[in-house]
């Protein structure tokens, strides 16, 4: 019999796992970025943010970068939210963000569960956390939209819900849809920010410099940050109760069983 070649058998032995290791390495690269060129960094989205302002086309272009965020491995997707409510204003930033979040969310989740279920099936093995929120939607899809709620990594678990089989687009989009509500968050922190460029500066005026206008965009600045961190971090905890408590329930029961079929045929 014809055996493969060595390599061609360690590809494939890897192949289903492409996906998580491509954005492992994408989310550390970021992170290495921000950790060795935080003031580079910055400033370029400082600049990136007064060309798309100026540009006849710059609400396509964030709405477009925000669409491709949606897409696992690529990272920025909080980032580039925050940045449309510094370059937009929270409200104009709003509406960009959340049609291009709910496009790809929707885009992602139709091509992963038509040529990628195998393989979702083999990465949520390795991911014990999320395949615990995957089962427990299972028994009860309304957990759906407190989950969406919660920081889960929004392009992975737009990928890897797709493998919830009971999980039906309709019931997806809509608690997807209602959920995304909350990019009014991301996009108020990035309307208090002054200025990414000078936020995040090493070099800070004297005091006499320091103008009590700069004083107090500064101070509702960390308000706003500490109070979406704040919201986050509850969210976070509520979602990973209700999983808890909804997987600690021992099988579905006959009134899950209705409920879920009523929620899903809704």
């Amino acid at each position: 019999s014809h055996s493969r070649p060595p390599a061609a058998q360690v590809f494939e032995m890897w192949k289903p796992w492409i996906p998580l290791i491509m954005y492992a390495i994408t989310t550390l690269a970021f992170v290495v970025a921000i950790a060795l060129y935080r003031t580079e960094l910055f400033t370029y989205l400082d600049e990136l943010s007064l060309w798309l302002r100026s540009d006849e086309y710059g609400h396509a272009i964030l709405f477009f970068l925000i669409f491709l965020t949606t897409i696992p491995p690529i990272p920025l997707y909080s980032t580039l939210i925050i940045l449309s409510g510094y370059t937009f204003g929270p409200w104009t930033g709003a509406i960009i963000s959340y049609f291009a979040a709910l496009s790809g969310a929707l885009l992602v989740f139709i091509v992963s569960r038509s040529l990628l279920r195998e393989s979702i099936d083999r990465w949520l093995a390795s991911c014990t956390s999320i395949k615990r929120v995957v089962r427990a939607i299972e028994k009860r899809p309304k957990l759906l939209f407190l989950i969406r709620l919660a920081p889960y990594p929004y392009n992975v678990m737009n990928c890897l819900l797709a493998a919830s089989p009971t999980l039906t687009l309709h019931t997806y989009t809509v608690c997807t849809a209602l959920s995304l509500f909350k990019v009014i968050i991301h996009t108020s922190l990035g309307a208090s920010i002054h200025s990414f460029k000078d936020y995040n500066s090493e070099a800070r005026p004297s005091s006499e410099e320091e103008s009590s206008t700069d004083y107090m965009a500064r101070l509702w600045t960390f308000v706003g940050i500490l109070l979406c961190i704040l919201i986050l971090v509850y969210l976070s905890i509520v979602a990973r109760r209700a999983v808890d408590d909804e997987l600690d329930d021992g099988p579905v029961s006959a009134r899950d069983m209705e409920e879920t079929q009523s929620f899903l045929s809704a």
